[in-house]
């Protein structure tokens, strides 16, 4: 899916719905959003969800899979999956975990398969016309030796530590909203990531990207 992550910076919404649009300096959160598309299917609403979120499964599907390609597969996969599942959330949890969570269980569907399909949905239209900004891991990860070394690095890990420094590391999801998301208890995330890190703690290019040392 050539171009999606690369487009203009700035979201292109439809005139009649400027109505709904929000002031450029007020930043709303994600309650709020859901809030006016609950309210009323607001389409902006929804744009700004994708706008938002799409960078964000970028950075974390490539920081997961360590392959450009298929992480942009996979994070418009998801955005798109979120869409369509937008009606669904009943707001138990954050929508970022919500969200995460989609994202998760994508990510693993694919490293089981070890290949995404090939297929297209029309849907994806509705993703794909929303720019996405470069992520910040996009930026933190620029140069070609920098990806070589955090690639080798994280083989080093299971895909549970991965998982657990990916998603308390770099998303700053909470641990309970780990453990909530892999089953497992809040101190035994807490355990990755400590084994993550004494399992890396060699590894400079992991240290600066990651792990904040």
């Amino acid at each position: 899916m050539p171009g999606v992550l690369e487009r203009g910076r700035t979201a292109g919404l439809d005139d009649d719905e400027g109505a709904n649009r929000v002031e450029p300096d007020r930043v709303e959160t994600d309650e709020q959003l859901m809030a006016r598309w609950n309210s009323g299917r607001d389409q902006s609403a929804r744009d700004a969800l994708i706008g938002r979120y799409l960078p964000r499964f970028y950075g974390t599907a490539r920081a997961m899979l360590l392959r450009v390609e298929e992480a942009e597969d996979i994070a418009q996969e998801v955005m798109l999956k979120v869409v369509v599942a937008l009606d669904r959330f009943d707001g138990r949890s954050t929508f970022q975990a919500w969200s995460y969570a989609i994202l998760l269980n994508t990510v693993r569907t694919s490293l089981r398969q070890g290949k995404l399909r090939g297929q297209r949905l029309d849907q994806m239209a509705d993703v794909e016309r929303v720019a996405a900004p470069e992520s910040a891991m996009d930026r933190r990860l620029a140069g070609e030796e920098t990806r070589s070394m955090l690639e080798a690095a994280m083989r080093k890990l299971s895909e549970k530590q991965r998982v657990a420094v990916v998603l308390m590391l770099m998303e700053g999801l909470s641990a309970v909203e780990v453990a909530e998301m892999e089953g497992c208890s809040v101190d035994a995330v807490y355990q990755r990531v400590a084994d993550a890190r004494k399992l890396l703690r060699g590894e400079l290019s992991l240290q600066r990207v990651w792990l904040g040392e």
